[in-house]
Formats: C-alpha cells, structure tokens, sequence
C-alpha cells in the first residue's frame, strides 16, 4: 500500500537498472517492500526490455528480456525515466517494443517516445493528495538517438565541451587541458519551458537527468548548470544518473540535487567497472506541496548479476559509502548525518568544489 497523509507522501528513487536475470522474481531483494511502500518510487531504466531490433554498432550494447518487466511491477515502481544513453541500443524497433511493454505493465515513463513531442511529456502521478510529475533528460546520447519530430527516441538536453591548454607545454609538456562544458542554449530553453508547463499543473515536479562523465566521482559544470536552471524553472527535486558511480548531493534553494545514485541493478560484465561501481544508495524524503522534506540516503550494495542489498551507514561497506558521500557532498555545501539506518541530508556552507570544468573561461556561467 502506498504511504498516504494529507498533501504529502513518502518518495524513494534508485539508480539506473540495467536488468537482464534468469528470473525477474526477487530482483530487487530486500528492497523490494521498500520501493513497495513508497507513496512514489522511481528508477531509471537503462536498456531496452526487447527480443527485436538490430544492435547499434560500435557502442557497448544492453538489452533485456521483456520478462524483466516483471521485476518492474513487482517493486511497484510509480514511474521509469528512460532518456538515456542505452535505450535505443537495438534501434527503434525495441525502443517502441519496450514504449508498448511498459504500457501493457501499467508503467507509466518519461524521456522516450515515438517522436519528440512523447520524449518531452511528463510522466504524471497522483500520491497523498499530491499531484506529481516526472521529466527525463538524457545529455549522453549516441548518434542517432535523439527523438524528432517523427522519429522515436529520447529526450536529448546536448551539452558541449570545450578544451583549454592554460600552461606552456614546452616547460610543462603532457599537461592536461582544462576543460569547459555547458548546455546548449536551445536545448536548455525548451528544458525550462517543459518544467515551468509542468509545474503550473502539478503540485511537485521531479527531474531526472542522465549526465555527466563515465566512472568519475566529479561533477561537470554543465551538470550544475542544467541542475540550478531546473529548479529556477520550478523543479522540486532533481535526480541524476548515468557516472556508474556515486557523487555528491548538493542544495540549491533548499532543494536537492542528487547528481549519481550509481547502478542499482547491473545485470552486465562492463570492463572498465571497478568495486566503486558496486556502491549505490536509495534517495529518500517527503514530498510536499512546498517542496522536499526529510531528505535522506539508504546505503546499498549491488553486485554483479546479485540482487541489491541494504547496508547500515554504521558499519562496513555502508559506513564506507556513508563516509564517502560526506567527502563528495560536503564541499557542496551538504551536511550529512547519520540516523539510525539512514543518512540524513542538510544545507550548510560551502568549503569546496568536487566538480571538474572551467566554464568561466568561456564565457558560461
């Protein structure tokens, strides 16, 4: 049963899944009556659930058995954010196949469609007297990907990137480049306009974004850049993914940005994985009409191919994620604090930066 009180509810997030098990029953382990009792409870799902198309080339590929879908209703997730960089993996044949999957399951997404206008549509729940919508952005994307007017595909927010050489490579040679990364100006404009339409019918508005750079624990500047425009735009939550690696949560007017919960659910042997890739958390708080309260993380463990387990903050590899997302977030200005099997989240001060990028340079914010 859902977790229900007057114009609130309880909202716990997950990471990316990419799933693909001999047995979609259990997949999700001990957190499965978690994401159950949740008001609302959201994942981003990161592979197409096909058995058709053709394999995209040069890409690291995932797919997943439509059967996994079974895993998706057995949680009770409220809704999946698709805009990502593996959705269209097999092309368009599977990416529809899994649109008309998840419909059939009764599981409502956002960030794919079968043309532009159905990418940009948000996903919409009702909770706790509460009415919620869910966005999905996808800056990672291959070629080819990005929904149009009448072609299928997800949701693309571009970024781009620039290089600065700042020393003399003749006295320092092998010196790495400084690097710049913003958010395209047209992209970033309709991103707005999507949220701010949301939120003029819905009471909360969650974004959820697939960004960032591959296995790296820092943050980009145009991660932050998309992440303060969102919620200048009315976001009341912003969720992000896509690193295969945690980073930190950062407030921003009192509002959460929570930029990699990791993988939760990793049902592939990606080489370049590490143990760092095994660390995940469950986002959790309350929403409400005037924004996000009691935010907090679950620590958790996911495995290769192994169902995600729940870990205490007060002791091994929970403690360690704990102690490590204090290092990542606290130069954020994040204060965490550990309570009971939680990990509460709290504006303070910020001491430093955990993000790479010299936007500045080029003019950018």
């Amino acid at each position: 049963m859902a977790t229900r009180s007057a114009r609130q509810t309880a909202l716990l997030a997950g990471g990316d899944v990419a799933i693909n098990r001999p047995r979609a029953r259990g997949a999700f382990g001990p957190l499965t009556p978690l994401f159950q009792k949740a008001g609302v409870a959201l994942v981003n799902l990161e592979l197409p659930l096909s058995r058709g198309g053709r394999a995209q080339p040069e890409k690291i590929l995932l797919r997943g058995a439509p059967e996994m879908a079974g895993a998706l209703t057995e949680a009770r997730f409220d809704a999946l954010a698709l805009a990502n960089n593996h959705m269209l993996d097999y092309g368009e044949e599977a990416l529809l196949d899994t649109l008309a999957l998840l419909e059939e399951s009764g599981l409502p997404s956002a960030g794919a469609g079968p043309h532009l206008a159905a990418a940009r549509r948000a996903a919409a729940i009702e909770r706790g007297g509460l009415k919620i919508g869910l966005l999905a952005f996808s800056s990672i994307i291959p070629r080819g990907f990005s929904a149009g007017p009448g072609k299928p595909g997800i949701n693309p927010l571009r970024a781009h990137t620039a290089y600065e050489t700042w020393r003399d490579v003749n006295e320092y040679p092998g010196t790495l480049p400084k690097v710049a990364t913003w958010a395209d100006e047209k992209d970033l404009g309709r991103m707005k306009r999507d949220i701010r339409a949301l939120k003029r019918r819905a009471d909360a508005v969650i974004v959820n974004h697939h960004w960032g750079t591959s296995m790296t624990h820092k943050t980009q500047d145009f991660q932050t850049e998309l992440a303060r425009a969102s919620i200048d735009a009315g976001a009341d939550l912003v969720l992000g993914g896509h690193p295969h690696v945690l980073q930190g949560v950062e407030f921003y007017k009192d509002t959460p940005i929570v930029y990699s919960m990791g993988n939760l659910i990793f049902d592939f042997h990606i080489p370049h994985f590490t143990a760092s890739s095994k660390q995940t958390f469950l986002f959790g708080c309350t929403l409400t009409k005037k924004g996000v309260r009691d935010p907090h993380l679950i620590p958790c463990w996911s495995g290769d191919f192994e169902k995600p387990t729940l870990l205490s903050p007060r002791r091994g590899r929970g403690k360690a994620i704990a102690a490590f997302m204090r290092d990542l977030s606290e130069p954020l200005g994040t204060q965490l604090e550990i309570r009971g099997d939680r990990v509460a989240l709290m504006p303070g001060e910020v001491t430093g930066s955990s993000r790479d990028g010299t936007a500045a340079y080029f003019g950018k914010k």
